[in-house]
């Protein structure tokens, strides 16, 4: 019976999260370039951080690591349901290939499809950058993913009272 409450505490809590995730968590995937993990955290409704843990197999098998400063507009596109906004930002990356490493910064460039009822996001990006160590070079990133988002503090407070 514990069990069986504690899961309708995190369901509910992840339901609530569903109505207004801003200020929340988001945690999904990305395929492209680099492919892997993305965690997203609204600061409020229009700024986010974006943090991507990626591996790329093109040339070199590579790991990148990464945060992104994220600015959302809600303005130039409308849905009848959800909401898609277009995001631009500043990023630095590390990644680590063949015994090297390269340092760089990026623009990200993106537009994402915000559901309505469902704390989900759907999302493709691009981002030209340019890297600072070891050598000047450009580097392209780009990817479609999406995101699960909930509420860490609402659903804590949901488990908590149901035990």
């Amino acid at each position: 019976m514990k069990k069986l409450v504690l899961l309708a505490a995190l369901v509910t809590g992840l339901s609530a999260s569903a109505q207004d995730y801003k200020g929340h968590y988001g945690i999904g995937f990305v395929i492209g370039k680099p492919s892997g993990f993305s965690i997203k955290k609204f600061n409020n409704s229009r700024e986010a951080l974006q943090y991507t843990v990626g591996y790329n197999t093109d040339q070199n098998s590579e790991i990148n690591l990464g945060v992104d400063f994220l600015l959302h507009n809600y303005d130039y596109i409308r849905a009848e349901r959800g909401s898609i906004p277009l995001y631009y930002g500043l990023g630095v990356h590390v990644r680590s290939y063949e015994n090297k490493s390269q340092i760089y910064a990026r623009v990200p460039l993106g537009i994402s499809y915000e559901l309505n009822d469902l704390p989900l996001d759907i999302f493709f990006e691009f981002c030209p950058g340019l890297a600072v160590v070891p050598t000047p070079s450009l580097v392209i990133n780009y990817g479609v993913g999406g995101r699960f988002f909930f509420d860490v503090k609402h659903t804590a407070e949901k488990i908590d009272g149901a035990i």
